[in-house]
């Protein structure tokens, strides 16, 4: 459906790419990467505002690298919507539309039929000023796909709403490209939106692709220890020492951990990161690591605790039964093999 190959875009200081991505029908990627990565930067390459330094960008075969917005079938939304305040909803959604036909009846049924997918057709003869900021990024959504985009770009469009607002919208989103196989590229900084929406992760850091694949794949065994941090990940660092069966054995400080998902190639000796979930941690078991409860902290509702375990910080949720630790206690966790990754150290990964 999408094919990125070579991409580049540079200014006098800042150089994004080269990004190298390939997207099915129906795909929803997520770019994650913090402020000034580069991440709006690519989709003004793809909706055609930019224009690239070197690469190819080819939607269903064909070369839209150089053409005018107009002619690519992309459509964006924006955080900020950009709705035109003088026309209602109704003209609002229909803008669009009616650049590719004067059929009234069809424009009529198209804007009908959208509207009540994103449960909008009770505003259709609103004034946009009047609109709350959920319907309003409901409506620049409905004007985005009323045209039957070949590739929707998302540029943080939930970043201006409150938190249930957002997961409404969110799930609006969720439903409604589904249903209509688009293919989707949504630029977060939101963790959220990656776990609840995306079938790909791209992750971009200062211009360059840290990691770019699977979501399942990308949460459990990302490719660079930033993606790691990012994600939430514990992250340990080990050298190898029995590589050759699974499951192998790296020895973290003064520990040995059995991990069961690892880089095929890996040698004794090898330096690798370790990466797991902080719901992996457990206080039963073998796979064992000891620590310092360093500090007890929320987030939202939920009560965490960090571990010092030598050089490392080891963060854990604590259920009701736990809220006995003390600060500065040494305690025992274990994490199964099965929750750890490990993956060799490389010089792009330092």
């Amino acid at each position: 459906m999408l094919q990125i190959k070579g991409l580049e875009v540079k200014f006098p200081s800042f150089s994004l790419g080269p990004i190298n991505l390939e997207l099915q029908k129906g795909d929803y990627c997520v770019v994650l990467g913090p402020s000034g990565s580069g991440k709006s930067t690519l989709l003004a390459t793809l909706i055609g505002i930019r224009k690239p330094t070197k690469g190819k960008i080819l939607l269903e075969g064909r070369d839209i690298t150089f053409l005018p917005p107009e002619e690519r079938k992309i459509t964006v939304v924006y955080q900020d919507f950009l709705l035109f305040p003088h026309l209602n909803v109704f003209e609002n959604i229909a803008f669009g539309l009616k650049k590719l036909t004067k059929d009234r009846n069809r424009i009529k049924k198209e804007v009908l039929s959208i509207s009540k997918e994103l449960d909008i057709e009770n505003l259709l003869d609103k004034n946009i000023n009047l609109l709350s900021g959920g319907e309003k990024q409901r409506v620049a959504l409905a004007r985005s796909l009323v045209v039957k985009p070949k590739l929707l770009l998302l540029d943080e469009p939930l970043s201006a709403l409150d938190p249930q607002n957002r997961n409404r919208i969110r799930e609006l989103i969720k439903r409604t490209v589904k249903g209509h196989s688009i293919t989707v590229i949504h630029v977060s900084h939101n963790i959220d939106d990656a776990l609840n929406l995306a079938d790909k992760l791209l992750f971009i850091k200062k211009g360059k692709v840290l990691d770019f694949g699977p979501q399942s794949r990308v949460i459990k065994c990302p490719q660079h220890p930033f993606v790691g941090e990012f994600l939430g990940l514990n992250t340990l660092i080990g050298r190898v020492i029995e590589p050759k069966r699974k499951p192998i054995k790296v020895k973290v400080g003064g520990f040995t951990l059995e991990v069961d998902s690892f880089d095929k190639e890996l040698q004794k000796g090898d330096k690798v990161f370790l990466y797991f979930q902080p719901s992996a941690v457990q206080f039963e078991g073998n796979n064992t690591l000891v620590g310092k409860l360093k500090t007890i902290y929320y987030e939202g509702y939920v009560k965490f605790a960090k571990l010092q375990v030598g050089n490392f910080e080891i963060k854990f949720p604590l259920r009701e039964e736990d809220f006995k630790f003390q600060i500065g206690e040494r305690i025992k966790i274990s994490v199964p093999k099965e929750d750890i990754c490990a993956v060799k150290e490389t010089t792009s990964a330092k």
